[in-house]
């Protein structure tokens, strides 16, 4: 009978799953079935991210012990293997009066024309396109980092270390929400250490997450004598505006002893790596010189 198919006149059934989709292949074609999907619960299962306002997505590993059996907590102080040192390393600590306080721009001696820029979020593709401008200057800046994109990029990280620049904290997954003591602690902590153990970098610069500094992260960071960076100068580069209006953000602000808040990390930063090139040789023409956090502060009254 036309038409007709018996299980004898199969030649090969092949059966998988993938997405929710069954297929069986047949000898005269293939038949897709679509099922409903079964969520599985599954231990460290990955949840994606926002990062900022931007729209970029990353799936956030999850945030490892502070205790045993699988510790980030450094045993020894110093760099891995083949890691190579920076000839005039910014180390990020900070002088003993400015440790627990939280800090948005300094009074510099004499007015020093003397200027900070920081970059949040990275460390992130883009990071490579930021540290490229500022080698072209020859400048050094601060980049506070995520714990969990040290994961994602590590070699880029020891770059930033290797090429001089300060690091700071900026949590592990940059969360807004209020939070347990325990939760900010290992925020603040997880990120230090895997920095650490990454670069043999230590830090105790930390900057909050949206500058919020009451949802437990930045108690614990001052409780810990780390230093509480903001800024006085903020770009607003997340919102993607031209690189001409980031860079009169600052050309029309900018004072001794400021810190300018950047974004490295978190999605598309061209338009910031674009002001970068209008800004620095403009400020140097004012004849500013930028530093690290860590220098500024030294450099305070």
């Amino acid at each position: 009978m036309m038409g007709s198919i018996t299980v004898k006149q199969f030649s090969q059934i092949l059966l998988g799953a993938v997405g929710g989709i069954f297929v069986f292949s047949f000898h005269q074609g293939q038949v897709a079935v679509s099922l409903p999907f079964v969520e599985l619960k599954m231990e460290n299962m990955v949840v994606p991210v926002e990062i900022n306002s931007s729209e970029d997505v990353i799936e956030e590993p999850a945030l490892p012990p502070l205790g045993k059996p699988d510790s980030f907590l450094p045993r020894k102080p110093f760099p891995p293997p083949g890691l190579t040192k920076p000839e005039k390393p910014y180390y990020s600590l900070v002088p003993e009066r400015y440790q627990g306080k939280t800090i948005d721009r300094v009074s510099p001696r004499n007015q020093e024309k003397v200027i900070a820029l920081t970059f949040d979020d990275g460390p992130w593709l883009e990071t490579l396109k930021v540290l490229e401008v500022l080698e072209q200057f020859d400048i050094k800046a601060t980049f506070f980092i995520l714990g969990r994109n040290l994961l994602l990029y590590p070699e880029i990280i020891q770059k930033v270390v290797q090429s001089g620049h300060a690091v700071g904290n900026h949590t592990w997954s940059h969360p807004y929400e209020k939070m347990e003591p325990l939760k900010a602690k290992s925020e603040v902590e997880n990120t230090s250490a895997k920095l650490q153990l990454m670069t043999g970098l230590k830090t105790r610069l930390f900057r909050p997450p949206g500058g919020i500094l009451d949802n437990g992260t930045a108690e614990y960071a001052r409780s810990k004598n780390y230093a509480i960076i903001m800024w006085s100068i903020d770009t607003k580069d997340y919102q993607q505006a031209p690189a001409e209006i980031l860079a009169n953000r600052v050309l029309t602000q900018a004072r001794p002893g400021d810190i300018v808040l950047m974004h490295d990390g978190g999605g598309n930063r061209f338009q910031t790596i674009e002001s970068l090139k209008i800004m620095i040789p403009e400020l140097q023409k004012q004849r500013y010189r930028f530093v690290t956090v860590p220098e500024l502060l030294t450099l305070s009254e």
